[in-house]
Parts: C-alpha cells; sequence; structure tokens
C-alpha cells in the first residue's frame, strides 16, 4: 500500500510540474511604452505631458515648389508643440495634440518677383500627430475638422501677395526606433489662394522637415524615445 501512495504522489508531482512552467512566480516585464523619456524602454511619456521639438540642427525647413525643388520657401527654423495625449504600451501608436503656434521663422523665398518673406503662419490647429511602433514607423498628421493650413506673405517687385496653401489630406512622416529625427519628405500643399509666380512656379508645394530632438518639457526637457 505505501508502494502505491509514493508512486501516486510521484506522478502528481510530474504532473503538476508539467503544468506549471517554471518561470511562473516570476512576473512578467511590463511591455514599454511606444513613446519613453530619458532612454529607449525607459519611464513613459505621461499623457497630459507638453512635448516640444526644433528642426534638427543643419537642416532646413523646405517649402518647394517641386519635389526636392530648389525654388520655393526655405526656413532656418521652425518649433511645433503639442499635449501628449494617448501612449500605449508598444506595439501601438500614442497620439500628440499640435497646439498653436507651430512656428516657422528665418525664412527667405526665391520664387520669381519676390523680394522679402514678412512671415509664416500654421493655421487649422489644433491637429493630432500620431507615432506608429509599426513598420517603418509613420508619422501623421491628421486635421481635426479642416486641412492643415501654410499661410506665406511675402513683398514682391508688385504688391504684397499673401500665400495660402493647404494640405489635401494627411500629412504623412517617419521616424525610426530610440530617438532618429521625425521626418516629413516632399509632403504636397496646395495653392488655395494668391497668385503665381510669387507663390511659386506651381500651385503645389511640397514641405520637407526634420525635427529632433523630441523633448518633454513637463519632465524638464528629457529627450523622447520611439520604441
Amino acid at each position: 500500500m505505501r508502494k502505491i501512495v509514493l508512486a501516486l504522489a510521484a506522478s502528481l508531482a510530474v504532473l503538476f510540474a508539467l503544468a506549471w512552467p517554471a518561470n511562473a512566480g516570476t512576473p512578467a516585464a511590463a511591455a514599454s511604452a511606444v513613446l519613453t523619456r530619458t532612454a529607449p524602454g525607459g519611464p513613459p511619456a505621461n499623457p497630459g505631458d507638453l512635448l516640444t521639438a526644433s528642426l534638427t540642427p543643419g537642416t532646413p525647413l523646405n517649402f518647394s515648389t517641386a519635389p526636392g525643388g530648389s525654388v520655393g520657401l526655405f526656413c532656418k527654423q521652425s518649433v511645433w508643440g503639442g499635449q501628449l495625449i494617448a501612449n500605449p504600451p508598444a506595439p501601438g501608436t500614442a497620439a500628440i495634440k499640435l497646439l498653436n503656434p507651430f512656428t516657422i521663422s528665418s525664412c527667405y523665398d526665391n520664387s520669381p518677383t519676390v523680394t522679402g518673406v514678412v512671415g509664416v503662419t500654421v493655421g487649422n490647429l489644433p491637429a493630432t500627430l500620431t507615432v506608429s511602433d509599426s513598420t517603418g514607423f509613420p508619422l501623421q498628421i491628421l486635421p481635426s475638422s479642416t486641412p492643415l493650413q501654410i499661410t506665406v506673405t511675402l513683398t514682391t517687385t508688385g504688391p504684397t501677395v499673401t500665400c495660402v496653401f493647404q494640405s489635401p489630406g494627411p500629412v504623412n512622416g517617419n521616424t525610426g526606433p530610440g530617438g532618429a529625427p521625425w521626418v516629413f519628405n516632399n509632403q504636397p500643399f496646395r495653392l488655395l489662394s494668391g497668385s503665381l509666380p510669387a507663390c511659386g512656379t506651381s500651385p503645389v508645394a511640397y514641405l520637407t522637415a526634420r525635427y529632433s530632438p523630441v523633448t518633454d518639457t513637463t519632465a524638464g526637457g528629457s529627450t523622447i524615445f520611439v520604441n
């Protein structure tokens, strides 16, 4: 009888070991958020935090009349800011509410008849900037109600000209893992009002801009990383 009990106990022990993994008592590591502070996989950026970014040093913002073209508006400074509204565990998509002002400054324009740049404004904000860690790390600026708008006021050899451009849909871009720049490359904006050739040599302008680093101003200016 004793042998039968011992054999039964041994069998139960084997079944329990098979059914209960060796690491079952160890909590699973929490997934990193899509956006973290300080380092890849670091503390998550908190919804409600204010994020900001300027142009990557040494790279201008181009608003040219052909993709990669040499005619149009070229600016040395641009800064956007926004409030983080969603930052799920990776994999996922984070969302930032872009706020006024989205500044573009220190510009020149070499379009025909243009003699100077009075100012550039980004309108129809707020909009939503999404950041995904899926393949290609896509970015999108999604308008809230009306398309994102860029207004350029120029002095010319004749009267002052105001050129109003609107995006025909989402403004698409991409980034990469870690602290890679957030890039918008040759994104089209259609001329809504204003006259050629001061507003360019075609009724479409193409926006190219690289922003880095993205920082969390609420958390003392710590760098934001994409996971």
